[in-house]
């Protein structure tokens, strides 16, 4: 028998999902929006939590629409469809503001959201989808998985990716089906470059020459890129005789790129990303900066045409890739203007506290982190004391705990957050960093040690009444 719960949302989680609660636990139901009062259906308990799915409406919120996409409640690959634009942005800096909150840093001023308020739609220049054939009904599905599931949906065509006429899933259905080894295909991957797009198929076996000759008719007929992908550890295989180089565009430097790169997904808001992190560190010509988790250059190249940069990559594929720009870059700077601007690539696992010790002290830093978030370098960002930093970060959570240990000697001065991936609940922020004032710095641990101070009376007097209570205790069992 279903059991169903009456609740009223109040929050959104990070994963795009409704909160709700009643009594001590708490109910995740996707597809719900704050305001909203529905009846859920509790699907599993794990602890305290339930997670729910939508039986009907009791109130729908003002800022709910019609999602456009038709696979939009089957496919897994948007989830804030359903809330209007402007309220995305709202809620995604809401919760970038709980997770500050959380390790006591509160912002009073933020910038506005950066986004592509007129590219909602076709951002999407990087993407995966999944294959699968159904042998029994000799059926190919090219899809997203659904939420939660490990099962493909069908898409005909996605209105977050790149518009392309190669990009039509109905149309690669029916190819795919025409292939001899259909059956080891299972992920395709997209990229659009500024030449051309790339497809790069995983393929679990070798292919059959029948249809590697079918592939590369369809990259002609196409005018695109193919590869193969054998496995992870092989480097990817090219289907046309004849492969285009691959660059992407950042503030006019033509940046080389490979498939296996890291590209941010949303060209345009990764455009006013790096201008606005230009701009808020301010280089002056000729200072140091570091790039920490560099990738292939996409801050460091626009940097280097002023200043001297230190890129920080652990990937060889990556640290080539800078330095290819740091030739370009010196190829097409004049005579006599290398001493006071440039850039220098260097290897290091930036998980290792001691990965920074060698480089010399920068004026300026940038880190763009994974979401693991840069824990490991946060001594050495202390003990350099940079003029400013900018910390770009696509997890909320690791950021507030960075932005806490260095809360002590660096003041926020300016935040926002940047909307890379709309109608998703990822977000990216944008925080400036400067030394912390030194009343505010001297106030505030004056603060912290006299919280300390109380809290260790506090622990004794605790103590001091436990051990009473103890000896009452033992007294009174004597008797």
């Amino acid at each position: 028998m279903k059991r169903t719960l009456t609740l009223t949302v109040h929050d959104l989680a990070s994963d795009g999902h409704g909160i709700a609660r009643s009594g001590r636990d708490v109910y995740f139901i996707p597809g719900a929006l704050p305001g909203e009062t529905v009846v859920a259906e509790m699907l599993e308990r794990k602890r305290k939590i339930w997670y729910c799915r939508i039986v009907s409406f009791e109130q729908t919120s003002e800022h709910r629409i019609d999602p456009p996409c038709p696979h939009y409640k089957r496919c897994g690959g948007c989830d804030l469809q359903h809330l209007e634009y402007s309220q995305q942005v709202v809620l995604k800096q809401q919760r970038v503001t709980r997770e500050l909150s959380r390790q006591g840093i509160e912002v009073e001023h933020w910038d506005a959201p950066l986004i592509a308020s007129d590219q909602q739609w076709h951002y999407r220049r990087r993407a995966r989808l999944g294959i699968r054939y159904n042998k029994a009904n000799q059926e190919v599905f090219v899809g997203f998985r659904e939420s939660n599931s490990k099962h493909l949906t069908n898409i005909d065509v996605c209105p977050v990716l790149v518009e392309h006429p190669a990009l039509d899933w109905k149309a690669w259905r029916s190819r795919l089906i025409q292939l001899e080894g259909i059956t080891r295909f299972t992920h395709i991957e997209v990229l659009q470059a500024s030449q051309r797009l790339v497809l790069v198929f995983r393929v679990l076996k070798k292919l059959t020459a029948n249809d590697r000759k079918k592939l590369q008719l369809w990259a002609a007929e196409l005018a695109i890129d193919i590869y193969i992908r054998p496995d992870d550890e092989q480097p990817l295989e090219s289907i046309n005789e004849v492969i285009s180089p691959l660059t992407h565009n950042v503030l006019g430097h033509e940046l080389s790129i490979h498939p296996d790169y890291f590209v941010q997904v949303n060209s345009q808001v990764n455009q006013l990303m790096v201008a606005e992190a230009k701009s808020w560190l301010g280089a002056e010509a000729g200072s140091h900066v570091w790039d920490l988790f560099a990738g292939h250059g996409n801050f460091s190249v626009p940097l280097a045409e002023d200043c001297i940069v230190d890129a920080v990559e652990v990937s060889d594929e990556m640290v080539q890739a800078i330095e290819l720009h740091a030739r370009q870059l010196g190829a097409n700077q004049p005579q006599g203007s290398d001493q006071d601007r440039g850039l220098v690539a260097h290897k290091a696992d930036l998980s290792n506290s001691d990965s920074l010790s060698s480089l010399p002290d920068p004026d300026y830093v940038l880190l763009d982190p994974p979401r693991a978030g840069a824990s490991a370098c946060m001594v050495e960002l202390i003990a350099r004391k940079a003029k400013r930093m900018v910390y770009v970060s696509c997890d909320p959570a690791t950021l507030a705990r960075d932005l806490k240990t260095l809360s002590d000697d660096f003041d926020v001065e300016r935040i926002t957050i940047l909307d890379m991936f709309p109608h998703t609940h990822h977000i990216e922020t944008m925080v400036l960093l400067v030394p912390a004032n030194k009343t505010r710095q001297g106030r505030k641990k004056m603060m912290n040690d006299r919280l300390k101070t109380q809290s260790s009376k506090q622990v004794k007097i605790q103590g001091l009444k436990n051990t009473k209570e103890k000896g009452a205790s033992r007294g009174k069992s004597k008797r």
